[in-house]
């Protein structure tokens, strides 16, 4: 098939649609105001038709039950009583109106009755996220039953409206049919008869010569791929609109609709079928230190260990696994998944004495955390909490939105968890003494870790109901030395739903591989210097010294140089690469010099690269604030944004494809370098 370059189609296509005016206009006629017409209809016969799980529970359109037709949609993995199937609701309801609901649902396991709720999920005019029964009632297993409500009323001030159906007392998978919502015509906002706009972000559907309004030119656009046979991948982003692969004339369709306003949105993309992480056996079965040859290159995530290459998503977990195997063999010492343990807790106020006992040697030992309640519980099944490695995490702002805040009470260089020095002291070395062998030196990064994982262990024994928090919705960060240990704790333990480093520099997410020391760069952008020259970054040196050195294992001391190290920092980042988990990275451009901050950039790109493969390009996420060697309120406010969106399915009001670019992807400050993971990975 012929190919041509994007940027010739949007030339012939500026041209033709000279031609053509500036908009498409739909037809129809209107109704009467005091009819009544269906504004939702989901009989799922020829999809899921926008319905999707909420939180972590998957919904899929099947044959093996229907209440009419053929096709249900089933909802299973539902971790929470919450969980269950969501559809935003669009322009065509508004509060202070009135609607019918109607949705059927069934069960064929678990007890003989369930309750099923229809709910309204709304931010109100405070902008805070509020709930509201539309329906409830009892089903009988094995019967289909109907939740309605023929006169509803969406709340006065009620936005981001999106209905859900759930099993309040229960966990138990079930199918929905025939959902049916219905109003007053009058209800029903006018058709606009403008071109509609949308956030002005690239590869956004439709919007083909992104200029942030989807009109004629891009139908034009669209007829000009067909024309000469362009189906390139980066064009493929923002004109398959069906998700078949392909640019046909139902993709034309859909834009024109759109652009006239005879359609409000595009049909909801099919999910794309994600393996889930499996684990693997442990082997550590590689080379010394000193038979590794330097390599300039950055290493490949790709390629395996004994040089075969990554051919497919499954592939990929099993080289998960052998990185993991390598990062505890080659620089932070062994990961112990508690497996081992026994962990119980005390609350005294703000407080929490976690104390963990190793069951093999019937050790004890415990540290304190920190606790900060939220103003006011908005989430369903009990407040997101974000676990830090420290004190100082902007958490008066996180409280403010919602999330509670637990963190290792400990200071610089007083940490109950793990010293911060060669002494190899604290909680975590009661339990597991430093030692001669190799599998028994775990560095300070793994031991801060761990206390963070005790944490939410603790939530997870009872802490979590007796404060009404959501272990299910974690986040763990951490600053600086902290924000190593937050990558390396994300990288391992897997329940952390996001990951949140920050400014974790060398042996966090910056690349070893890459120093900006003495490039200048363009920060006006961000309110600081056009001209900021980075002094030095923080080396392998530093790492190995004795002010840092007791944060890894001994082998990490016997690299002599970075290019002598198999792995690269990208790669530690992608070891959170999981349909459902998250990675936020924070960094800061100025005033960071040590830490490498283009670095983390780089890193992100070459971490991100990852993702993609796996179809998880939206879990990834970037914050480069100006200047602050911390978690500042804006990177919570960001980061609960993000978390709310992908977790919760809370509509942002920010634009959140600001969080994958950074002020280094800007032309000016763009090194030839950050293009490395595009032009050589096998990927």
């Amino acid at each position: 098939m012929k190919s041509i370059k994007f940027s010739s189609l949007l030339l012939a296509a500026a041209v033709t649609a000279s031609s053509l005016g500036s908009s498409v206009v739909g037809s129809g006629l209107a109704a009467d105001e005091n009819e009544i017409v269906t504004l939702l209809e989901s009989s799922f016969e020829s999809g899921a038709d926008g319905w999707t799980g909420r939180g972590s529970a998957s919904a899929a359109v099947t044959k093996d039950y229907a209440n009419s037709g053929n096709s249900s949609i089933y909802v299973t993995d539902r971790a929470a009583e919450w969980n269950g199937v969501t559809k935003s609701l669009g322009s065509s309801f508004s509060a202070g109106n009135t609607y019918s609901f109607e949705a059927h649902v069934m069960y064929r396991e678990g007890a003989a009755s369930e309750n099923f709720k229809l709910t309204l999920q709304y931010s109100d005019a405070s902008g805070v996220t509020s709930y509201d029964q539309i329906a409830l009632e009892s089903a009988s297993k094995g019967e289909w039953i109907t939740l309605a409500n023929s006169s509803y009323t969406i709340p006065s001030g009620a936005s981001d409206l999106q209905v859900y159906i759930e099993a309040p007392d229960s966990l138990v998978n079930f199918y929905a049919d025939d959902i049916v919502i219905k109003g007053s015509a009058s209800s029903k906002p006018s058709t606009p008869s403008t071109p509609s706009t949308k956030p002005t972000v690239k590869n956004i559907r439709g919007d083909l010569n992104e200029d942030g309004v989807i009109n004629v030119f891009d139908v034009v656009l669209m007829r000009q791929a067909i024309q000469i046979g362009s189906q390139e991948k980066s064009l493929l982003k923002q004109a398959d609109i069906n998700g078949d692969g392909e640019i046909t004339a139902e993709d034309i369709n859909y834009v024109a609709d759109f652009s006239g306003g005879a359609i409000e949105e595009f049909p909801e993309l099919p999910k794309p079928a994600i393996p889930e992480p499996q684990d693997y056996p442990k082997s550590y079965d590689f080379p010394s230190v000193g038979s590794l040859q330097s390599k300039s290159d950055i290493p490949d995530p790709f390629i395996f260990m004994d040089g075969s290459k990554v051919e497919s998503q499954e592939d990929w977990y099993r080289r998960a696994s052998e990185l993991r195997c390598m990062y505890e063999y080659y620089m932070y010492g062994m990961y112990r998944d508690g497996s081992d343990e026994e962990v119980s807790y005390k609350i005294s106020g703000d407080t929490m004495t976690i104390t963990v006992k190793r069951l093999s040697t019937g050790k004890s030992a415990s540290f304190p955390a920190k606790i900060t309640r939220p103003n006011k519980v908005r989430h369903e099944g009990g407040a997101p909490v974000i676990v830090g490695m420290h004190t100082g995490i902007s958490e008066n702002t996180a409280k403010g939105l919602g999330y509670a805040v637990i963190t290792i009470d400990a200071g610089i260089f007083s940490n109950p968890v793990a010293s911060d020095n060669t002494a190899h002291q604290g909680a975590f070395y009661t339990l597991y003494p430093y030692g001669n062998n190799w599998d028994e030196q775990t560095g300070a990064l793994l031991g801060w870790s761990w206390g963070c994982s005790k944490i939410l262990d603790a939530l997870y024994a009872g802490a979590g109901e007796e404060l009404n928090i959501n272990p299910d919705s974690s986040i763990v960060t951490g600053v600086s030395r902290w924000g190593k240990a937050t990558a390396v704790c994300g990288a391992f333990d897997t329940r952390f739903k996001m990951v949140a480093p920050s400014c974790s520099g060398a042996g966090g997410l910056a690349l070893y591989r890459y120093m900006s020391e003495g490039k200048t760069y363009d920060f006006s952008s961000k309110g600081a210097s056009s001209s900021y020259r980075y002094g030095q970054n923080e080396p392998l040196g530093s790492l190995q010294s004795m002010d840092e050195r007791g944060w890894f294992n001994n082998r990490f001391l016997e690299f002599r140089n970075a290019n002598q190290i198999p792995m690269d920092q990208h790669m530690l980042g992608s070891l959170v690469a999981d349909p459902n988990r998250y990675l936020f990275i924070i960094g800061s451009c100025v005033s960071e010099d040590w830490v490498n901050a283009p670095s983390m950039w780089a890193s992100y790109l070459g971490t991100k690269h990852v993702f993609d493969y796996l179809d998880l390009s939206d879990h990834i996420a970037i914050n480069i604030h100006k200047e602050g060697h911390a978690v500042i309120e804006e990177d919570v406010k960001y980061m609960v944004q993000y978390f709310d969106y992908h977790v919760y399915g809370i509509q942002p009001t920010m634009d959140l494809g600001q969080l994958q670019t950074s002020v280094f992807d800007l032309p000016k400050n763009k090194d030839p370098f950050f293009d490395t993971f595009a032009n050589k990975w096998l990927y």
